[in-house]
């Protein structure tokens, strides 16, 4: 982001960007206390940005989800990093970004989660991936029709449980992310392939620049 702002000249938001970050390589409880310890700073100072530790954890999300974007349509005026890295109004290539940044992330919220408060599997995650993957089929020229809501809720449920899967998977256990983006395009490889109503679209825009078809 740094390079692309100042090399490239694309508004990037990178002068928003924290000047100071901290990760904690291993898991433990959300509470006040413990953050003020970790972090050397008095209790008052976590109150001046943060009503409560939930209050945290809405924030972490909100930031979280602004990171994780599935897919943008070319030339939408966004700004986002989507649209500066080639994949803007490319599926199967925003697939693999949502995937491999998504992975990422859910492995660095896995230290700030509680029990009763997971991250970035709720209902407004959810919500934003119906969203955006209503854009992506609109782009590619599916019917707004009933079948499509219902593709469209399945394939956000199940990108949810795949990336929940993929980033507390041991590492000797886990997929490559081009089979883990081969199994979640599937579901969209059988609407296409299967549905009367489906559009018909070439090898390359259902699988990009993979090799894998079906």
């Amino acid at each position: 982001m740094f390079f692309d702002r100042y090399c490239k000249g694309i508004r990037n938001g990178w002068e928003s960007t924290f000047r100071v970050r901290i990760e904690v390589q291993d898991r433990f409880d959300i509470i006040i206390k413990g953050l003020s310890e970790r972090c050397a700073i008095a209790h008052t100072t976590f109150y001046r940005f943060f009503k409560d530790t939930y209050d945290l954890l809405d924030r972490l999300e909100q930031y979280l989800l602004g990171e994780l974007v599935l897919y943008r349509p070319l030339m939408n005026g966004s700004t986002t990093g989507l649209q500066s890295s080639g994949v803007a109004g490319k599926p199967y290539e925003s697939i693999r970004h949502f995937f491999g940044m998504g992975i990422y992330l859910r492995k660095l919220a896995t230290n700030y989660e509680q029990e009763r408060r997971p991250l970035l599997q709720g209902q407004t995650c959810e919500r934003r991936l119906r969203e955006e993957l209503g854009a992506m089929m609109s782009d590619e020229g599916v019917p707004n029709d009933e079948l499509r809501s219902y593709y469209v809720a399945a394939i956000a449920a199940s990108y949810i449980g795949l990336l929940a899967h993929a980033a507390t998977t041991n590492r000797e256990d886990s997929l490559g992310i081009d089979q883990i983006v081969f199994t979640a395009n599937s579901m969209r490889v059988a609407y296409f392939r299967s549905s009367n109503s489906a559009p018909a679209i070439s090898d390359r825009q259902l699988f990009g620049n993979s090799k894998s078809s079906i």
